[in-house]
């Protein structure tokens, strides 16, 4: 009986449930578990809405109801159910915080990664055929954390025409659009023409949902081949195993 009692006290102290234990992890409040997979991941979503830290990091979103969540969770587990336990772990993420009408400085978002919280934060209301791309390219900012080394900003900005500059930032553009362009040389959409790293997230959210789109690409946009082959052989030195 001792042992049955220390297992079920260790499964809630390992998986925590309740909002105001989530609260003390990730520093987010009005959250409740949804569902823990098989990979680690954690998904939680927001039983109240909440808004969370100051400045240019201040990030809010509303309340949602479970049955909205049911409607897309397949597809959301699914597309973060191609990552490995250990890789996981090694890029810092197990939170995957579910929500409406997500803002970042009160700014309307898609997504946001959060490494030191391990916590990618998902709007549900991202149009279905970007649903899987905008999730890997949020966990592209968990690969790239605290690894400038290996994904140098500076030798990415040489594989583009010497004629173009990144923005300063991602919201300092106009550039927001996910769809993909075909006629834009070294660029498949607008919103990898902000800054480097968006455009690395870009590149590798193609790399990860649309590789038909990447050969046929490459066989005519040389930049496109180059910044694939840089990111393929990046990501290899974290994870031996990466294909995409």
């Amino acid at each position: 009986m001792k042992f049955i009692y220390y297992l079920v006290l260790s499964f809630f102290l390992i998986f925590p449930a309740n909002s105001d234990q989530l609260y003390e992890i990730i520093k987010i409040p009005n959250l409740k578990l949804y569902k823990i997979e098989d990979n680690g991941l954690r998904f939680l979503f927001s039983e109240k809405g909440f808004s969370a830290g100051v400045g240019i990091n201040n990030v809010s979103c509303s309340a949602i109801d479970e049955n909205k969540i049911k409607e897309n969770y397949n597809q959301i587990s699914e597309s973060l159910n191609v990552y490995e336990k250990d890789f996981l772990n090694k890029i810092r993420f197990k939170y995957v915080v579910i929500c409406e009408n997500l803002k970042i400085s009160e700014i309307p978002a898609l997504g946001y990664a959060n490494p030191k919280m391990k916590t990618l934060m998902f709007n549900i209301n991202t149009e279905n055929k970007y649903i899987d791309r905008v999730l890997h390219h949020e966990v592209f900012h968990f690969i790239h954390f605290d690894e400038e080394d290996i994904f140098d900003q500076v030798v990415w900005k040489q594989l583009n025409d010497l004629d173009f500059g990144y923005k300063e930032c991602s919201t300092c553009s106009n550039k927001v659009s996910l769809k993909y362009i075909d006629n834009n040389k070294g660029f498949l959409t607008d919103y990898s023409m902000s800054t480097p790293y968006e455009d690395m997230a870009e590149v590798y959210s193609f790399m990860k949902t649309n590789k038909k789109i990447l050969i046929e690409r490459s066989k005519k946009d040389e930049i496109i081949k180059k910044k694939i082959t840089f990111l393929e052989k990046q990501i290899s030195k974290l994870d031996i195993n990466f294909k995409y």
